[in-house]
């Protein structure tokens, strides 16, 4: 079973409201943010699942939708209620949520037109869990309801892990480093860091998705080739606009590449629950 406890403390204490504001975390903003605006219709009624401090659910909220945000995290959700005071969005903020993704028992079957899962699937380190959290957002999605989860790549995972190793290798004893290799799964023994890893290669996450009775619209690469090297593209954009304009075209163009997709850092399950 994964250790929920674990992940919440690293949650508990992790900045990630501040997080999208860095050159990496804007791009990824961005890049999802344009996906949902493509994709969710007006006025529509969304789950931010995992949502931490609420990024994703202010900026939706000023979009005219109607939003719950559902996070493991008390401290996250608690920074998602000030925040969402400070923004002015509180009257379109249906609930603000302490839930599991495999767990969404609070919320009535066919409640929402979106779901947002943008965090719950990288830690999910059991089949079982990865299931009950998939049939749990399809019972509370509308038929034809859209689903938005986001997954770390098999490779993307592992050439972290590398670069974590380097940088405390308590994080990362052999052995784990092999089973992430075999199975997507990682396990941190230490109580610091980046905690119970899941690493599924796309054709892992469609297969689970379709089993769950969702039907593939799209699955991407939000950082694609600009992925690390954001910091350069972030200072293109302010001394040659028409560089940059043509760099993202060419990152969009490509984001569906399978190896983009593979080593281009978080990416993006886009479904739609299928009704027979």
């Amino acid at each position: 079973m994964t250790r929920f406890d674990d992940v919440r403390d690293y949650y508990d204490g992790f900045a990630e409201w501040e997080r999208l504001d860095s050159p990496p975390g804007q791009l990824e903003f961005e890049r999802t943010m344009a996906l949902l605006d493509k994709h969710i219709l007006p006025e529509s009624r969304v789950l931010d699942l995992g949502g931490g401090p609420g990024r994703y659910t202010i900026a939706l909220a000023q979009k005219g939708h109607r939003l719950s945000l559902a996070d493991l995290s008390p401290a996250l959700l608690e920074t998602a209620r000030i925040k969402i005071a400070e923004s002015g969005v509180g009257a379109r903020i249906a609930s603000v949520d302490e839930a599991n993704a495999t767990d969404l028992g609070i919320y009535p079957d066919s409640e929402f037109d979106a779901v947002l899962v943008l965090g719950p699937f990288y830690h999910l380190t059991k089949a079982d869990e990865r299931r009950q959290a998939s049939a749990e957002i399809w019972r509370v999605l509308k038929d034809n309801g859209l689903l938005f989860a986001a997954f770390i790549p098999r490779l993307t995972g592992l050439a972290g892990l590398l670069e974590r190793v380097a940088a405390d290798p308590e994080q990362v004893p052999v052995e784990s480093l092999k089973d992430a290799a075999a199975t997507g799964v990682f396990r941190n023994p230490t109580g610091h860091g980046f905690q119970e890893g899941y690493y599924p290669e796309r054709e892992e996450m469609q297969a689970l998705m379709a089993a769950a009775g969702f039907s593939c619209i799209d699955v991407v690469s939000l950082r694609g080739i600009a992925f690390g090297n954001e910091e350069a593209l972030r200072r293109l954009c302010e001394r040659s606009p028409d560089i940059y304009a043509e760099a993202m075209r060419v990152l969009e163009e490509t984001a569906r590449h399978a190896a983009v997709v593979a080593l281009g850092g978080h990416a993006l399950y886009i479904g739609r629950k299928h009704v027979p």
